[in-house]
């Protein structure tokens, strides 16, 4: 039987990848279903990230397809949260120094990762 530190590095190494993990899932489903309940009552004017995304990127709302985009918003939200809360627990420093990092960390991640989402959908449903 093969020793899971082998592939997981040390204990903390491993609890951290499962937190991670778990952490993922939960932020994507709680994101999802809260985006989903808002998509059936009609109220996309609401959910903030895809009113971002369309006006930043001058995306056709007729072309658009709301239940893959806030797919994709939900998992991004799930990557940062999940991301930064592992980094941030990884980081043997004390408690402002570590929420000072995490907002960094944060801002980053938020605006990196939208501005590359918001380009793959200007490419599928951009205004011409």
């Amino acid at each position: 039987m093969m020793n899971m530190s082998f592939f997981l590095g040390d204990d903390n190494m491993g609890f951290s990848l499962i937190m991670f993990a778990f952490i993922f899932v939960a932020v994507y489903f709680v994101c999802y279903f809260i985006f989903d309940d808002m998509l059936k009552k009609e109220k996309y004017t609401k959910i903030s990230e895809l009113v971002l995304l369309t006006k930043k990127f001058n995306l056709d709302k007729k072309k658009m397809d709301y239940r893959k985009t806030l797919k994709g918003v939900a998992m991004i939200n799930a990557f940062i949260v999940a991301f930064t809360f592992t980094v941030i627990d990884l980081i043997p420093v004390e408690i402002t120094l570590k929420l000072v990092i995490g907002f960094f960390i944060m801002l980053i991640l938020v605006f990196g990762l939208y501005f590359s989402y918001g380009k793959k959908l200007q490419k599928k449903w951009g205004k011409k």
